[in-house]
């Protein structure tokens, strides 16, 4: 009897912590969070498996603009992204929801903070055993902004008992949501974003074009590298080779050990010391595909990045304790800031990256901290 009173008490502690935290009040939403704990075994024990996308893509395939997700810039104004990354809610796990709380503080301070036009959300959104509770309060988080919003998934998003189509059609109900599956032999998840300014013509004027992409549990595969160089030459031959492509997933390839490598980097603090091309933080190994020896394995992948001639920038999250961007072989490779504790971080590192475009596409990458009560750029980069 007294354990069943302890866990009822705290089963309602938990509950009001993440209704404050999390700005939500409600009776009700406190009264469900109560039953999901009630009925906790037989959440856990059901799979969840969402609807298979049935697009086929190939080579000979003719591109079409109109395929893509078209997102309008306005004219003579700045387009700002928020990115976010690692998030990892949970359903069941304490120490992870208060800590999600936190974070979801601290998103909402940085969607305030910064008025973006655009969200991403760089992977490990949720994780853990059980998730189908944690992605409805994702989505409804990320929805509540009226913000469009483009996902990628990361290694633990499946890792409980939802499958990846299951979660992408929960955050797919969203108005708000930009994600496209895509052809299921490259995983969940790789589509084409276009920030386009509005021309007299018929053509758009495309300022930046964003491919998302799913990295699996370690990197892509053959079929991912021949969609992404189909893609650039695609948006190049529409172009005319007149706008820049930035590539956007959750786990880094090879090219960012390499580049850090050439990087004098302080011992004590991890912060890159002297260096006009890299900024921000190095504090943990690069977790890219390595062999058993662990060495970082080379798809070649970033050969086709060059080739394409127009992708200037890379964007990834998955490492926690690393910030930093670098250039590399003419394009800059950046890890987002993590937002939240969960996972581990390190304090002033909890935050989001704000990508800030005009017309000639990205003009400047700025890693922001808004935790609560503090406020700071960690650093920005004028790009242009």
């Amino acid at each position: 009897m007294f354990a069943k009173i302890v866990s009822s008490f705290i089963l309602i502690v938990q509950a009001l912590t993440s209704s404050f935290l999390q700005g939500n009040y409600s009776l009700t939403d406190i009264n469900n969070q109560i039953n999901a704990y009630k009925n906790k075994d037989e959440i856990i024990n059901t799979k969840y498996v969402g609807k298979v996308s049935e697009y086929n893509w190939s080579e000979k395939d003719e591109f079409d603009i109109n395929d893509t997700v078209i997102v309008k810039k306005e004219k003579n104004k700045d387009f700002v992204i928020l990115s976010i990354s690692d998030i990892h809610f949970a359903d069941f796990d304490i120490v992870r929801n208060f800590q999600t709380c936190l974070a979801v503080r601290t998103i909402k301070n940085l969607v305030k903070n910064v008025k973006p036009d655009l969200i991403f959300v760089l992977g490990d959104n949720v994780c853990t055993e059980s998730t189908v509770l944690s992605v409805q309060r994702f989505t409804d988080l990320m929805d509540s902004f009226n913000i469009p919003w483009a996902p990628v998934f990361g290694n633990h998003d499946d890792e409980g008992n939802c499958d990846l189509n299951y979660l992408a059609d929960v955050m797919m109900t969203s108005p708000n949501c930009l994600l496209q599956k895509g052809d299921p032999e490259m995983g969940v998840g790789n589509y084409i974003i276009n920030i386009a300014e509005e021309t007299d013509g018929d053509k758009l004027n495309i300022v930046e074009s964003f491919i998302m992409m799913y990295t699996r549990r370690s990197s892509v595969n053959e079929k991912q590298i021949s969609w992404y160089k189909w893609v650039t030459d695609s948006i190049n031959a529409y172009t005319n080779f007149g706008s820049e492509i930035s590539l956007v997933e959750h786990i880094p390839i090879p090219e960012f050990d390499y580049a850090i490598q050439n990087s004098k980097v302080c011992e004590k603090t991890g912060k890159i010391l002297y260096d006009e091309n890299a900024y921000g933080q190095y504090h943990e190994t690069v977790a890219c595909e390595r062999d058993i020896s662990g060495n970082p394995i080379q798809r070649g992948f970033f050969d086709v990045i060059k080739e394409s001639k127009t992708t200037k920038y890379v964007f990834v999250g998955h490492d926690h304790l690393n910030d930093y961007s670098v250039l590399y072989n003419g394009v800059r490779l950046t890890y987002n800031t993590k937002v939240g504790f969960s996972s581990g971080a390190n304090f002033g590192q909890d935050g989001g990256t704000v990508i800030t475009l005009n017309e000639n596409g990205v003009k400047s990458i700025t890693q922001k901290s808004h935790m609560l009560l503090y406020d700071f750029d960690s650093y920005t980069i004028n790009t242009q």
